[in-house]
């Protein structure tokens, strides 16, 4: 077995368990981060203890999605209030769970206004975020999951990583995304190569249908090890949808 560090998205694993059950029963199994998309309803500092009571870190949540149909409001141009209140809630609850990222999630828009109101909310995201050791990620999502969605090509990750130029701002790397995106494990690979300088995380699930990742048609702790060759040291996300219960989902970690 090769040690990868493995993280649960608590999005999609465990969701059988209220949040801070979650994260003991994910430490518990084996998975060394936890990572949350809105934990907003649970208090920070539950969520904190949980966290240090099963000794795993939490190592990244979401800003608000906004609206049903927003998915999202970092890059609306007409939600420039909206965005930064959420980009302030979701900087004060990881500065006190002690998360290791923010991903501003763009939302359903497209043009160059979106572009640029997305690179100076992150550029505010950065600001009050300047004394912490807390940094920024964006993601590619693909359209068919998300249609409409602003943040939907590795080029356009790269360009506002580029416009922002920050060395606090990174990129998530979801696999099952850019399968999506791009149409197959090449391609997969020529992405990852247009941005690795710049991926923060990366997360998998089976490609198409986000089932366990070893459902997925090539394996995932070979496509790993080339992460790993070209230089990754990060976590890898499992951010898959159980046909089950969790606990019963869990036999691909003995490939890890």
């Amino acid at each position: 077995m090769k040690d990868y560090a493995l993280s649960a998205n608590l999005g999609y694993l465990f969701t059988e368990h209220p949040l801070v059950d979650a994260i003991t029963r994910a430490a518990e199994v084996g998975f060394k981060a936890v990572e949350c998309q809105r934990p907003y309803h649970v208090p920070a500092a539950q969520v904190r203890q949980a966290c240090i009571e099963a000794a795993i870190p939490m190592l990244a949540i979401n800003t608000a999605k906004g609206e049903q149909g927003q998915f999202g409001l970092s890059a609306l141009p007409d939600a420039t209030h909206e965005a930064r209140q959420a980009i302030d809630q979701a900087v004060d609850y990881a500065g006190e769970v002690e998360a290791g990222y923010i991903h501003l999630v763009s939302g359903i828009t497209s043009g160059s206004a979106s572009f640029d109101i997305l690179c100076l909310n992150i550029e505010y995201a950065l600001e009050r975020l300047k004394n912490t050791k807390i940094e920024v990620i964006i993601e590619p999502i693909n359209t068919n999951s998300v249609p409409g969605y602003f943040m939907s090509s590795p080029q356009i990750a790269l360009d506002v990583v580029t416009a922002v130029n920050s060395d606090r701002l990174g990129i998530m790397f979801d696999c099952f995304h850019m399968l999506h995106i791009t149409g197959s494990k090449t391609a997969l690979l020529e992405a990852y190569a247009l941005l690795h300088k710049k991926v923060r995380h990366i997360q998998f699930a089976a490609f198409p249908d986000r089932n366990e990742p070893n459902h997925n048609s090539f394996s995932y702790p070979a496509l790993f090890d080339s992460f790993k060759a070209s230089g990754y040291d990060g976590y890898f996300g499992a951010e898959y949808q159980p046909a089950g219960s969790t606990q019963a989902s869990l036999d691909w970690m003995n490939e890890y």
